[in-house]
């Protein structure tokens, strides 16, 4: 048995099917920026505490380094990762 579809709602199952089959691999990737981005924002806030102080989110100048400082984590992952390893095995 065919199913008949025509017009608009053709369209719209396409437009469906198109969505669905392209939200799987994006997912994927999502999830691996997510975890990126977790350890940068965390590693940014160790690194502005320590250089600016505990308080530093209450200066505004301190407090508007955060998104560069999270993109230079961003840029520079891997290389972080692996220095803090090697940091830690030396101990």
């Amino acid at each position: 048995m065919l199913l008949k579809i025509g017009g608009k709602n053709q369209m719209k199952l396409i437009s469906l099917s198109l969505l669905m089959s392209l939200s799987v691999p994006l997912y994927a990737v999502e999830k691996e920026l997510t975890e990126e981005k977790t350890y940068c924002l965390r590693w940014a806030d160790r690194f502005l505490s320590i250089k600016d102080g505990k308080n530093y989110r209450e200066n505004k100048i301190s407090a508007a380094k955060f998104p560069m400082y999270v993109k230079i984590c961003l840029e520079n992952y891997a290389e972080l990762r692996n220095m803090y390893k090697k940091k830690q095995l030396d101990k």
